[in-house]
């Protein structure tokens, strides 16, 4: 198909979970029930997978793995290539595809490279979305660095979310909260960028603004707050929750795009929505490009959600853990 001929077709949005973390996800995605996504699991576990809600799922390796967090991630990842046909029908070139998953573990680390992979060489257009492990899981760490250079290299984008900054955030809570948390993030990260696009928002994105934003941006992470539209105190500002909570610990500052998705209720004007995006972007590079979106939902009223999306970060040699995520892995 040419391009002319792909600009003119409808995209839709798949959302893909791999591996017991990945699934969990695509549950809490699929209870949200946004129009217009289509949910699939993928996995190596029946049991788990038939829990799911998914509207498609797929078992990998006839079930013999059983559990993620025992998996092995080249196990998986044969298992990925021995359904590829099945894998092969979710995509069409017009797709706008998120991979979801927990590396570390063995069905997820191993199986979201692979599919992402299949659905880029189908056409589709593959944004990965995944939570790296915590500091004291250092097996995982190790297989969730190899897993993430692949995945780099099959997508155009990767929003990282790290669950150390999820617990250092919430240290004086259970772990739980750090996971759930983090969830609500990648949760919150996808449900915007369909509503932005698909509408209806105060202010519309466009398809074309999600590829222009993503493709070949390489790592990503989020920034989220969420505050009183008009705080008193300035340190409770929407803007400020946002600069002190990233979902990865590098310096943001030299990100070359920004996807800025702000959601509040009918009380919030118009100067308000366009002073958050402005602030936000206030220190990345004045050449970076730069969308954003304003959602209006009536529960939000008195309140203002944030997520802006970094992309195009380059950490260069600084060490997240044990990560070491070094310039020039996407291998474009």
């Amino acid at each position: 198909m040419k391009m002319d001929d792909l600009s003119k077709q409808p995209s839709r949005f798949l959302v893909i979970g791999c591996g017991g973390a990945g699934n969990s996800l695509v549950d809490k995605i699929a209870a949200a029930g946004l129009p217009g996504v289509s949910i699939v699991a993928i996995d190596t576990d029946a049991q788990d997978l038939e829990s799911t809600h998914a509207g498609r799922k797929i078992l990998l390796g006839n079930g013999l793995y059983r559990g993620w967090r025992e998996g092995n991630p080249a196990e998986s990842a044969d298992a990925v290539n021995e359904a590829r046909d099945e894998i092969v029908s979710l995509f069409k070139p017009e797709d706008v595809v998120f991979i979801v998953a927990g590396l570390g573990g063995g069905a997820g680390s191993g199986a979201a490279p692979q599919v992402a992979k299949i659905a880029r060489e189908c056409g589709a257009f593959v944004i990965g979305i995944i939570s790296l492990p915590f500091l004291i899981q250092q097996k995982w760490i190790n297989q969730g660095r190899e897993s993430l250079k692949l995945l780099r290299r099959y997508t155009e984008s990767v929003i990282v979310i790290d669950n150390e900054q999820f617990r250092w955030r919430h240290q004086n809570e259970p772990v739980p909260v750090a996971y759930a948390k983090a969830d609500e993030v990648i949760l919150g990260v996808i449900r915007g960028l369909v509503t932005a696009v698909t509408g209806p928002c105060l202010i519309e994105s466009s398809i074309e603004d999600l590829r222009v934003l993503f493709q070949g941006r390489g790592l990503a992470i989020v920034l989220d707050g969420e505050s009183a539209i008009c705080p008193e105190n300035p340190d409770e500002s929407v803007v400020r929750k946002c600069w002190i909570s990233p979902s990865l610990d590098v310096d943001f500052r030299n990100a070359t795009g920004c996807f800025i998705i702000i959601t509040a209720g009918f009380d919030i004007c118009l100067c308000d929505a366009e002073e958050i995006a402005t602030s936000l972007t206030y220190e990345i590079d004045p050449h970076a490009d730069v969308v954003w979106s304003a959602i209006v939902e009536k529960p939000m009223e008195g309140r203002v959600r944030v997520y802006a999306i970094m992309t195009g970060i380059h950490p260069g040699e600084k060490h997240i853990h044990s990560y070491k995520i070094l310039p020039g892995s996407d291998c474009k």
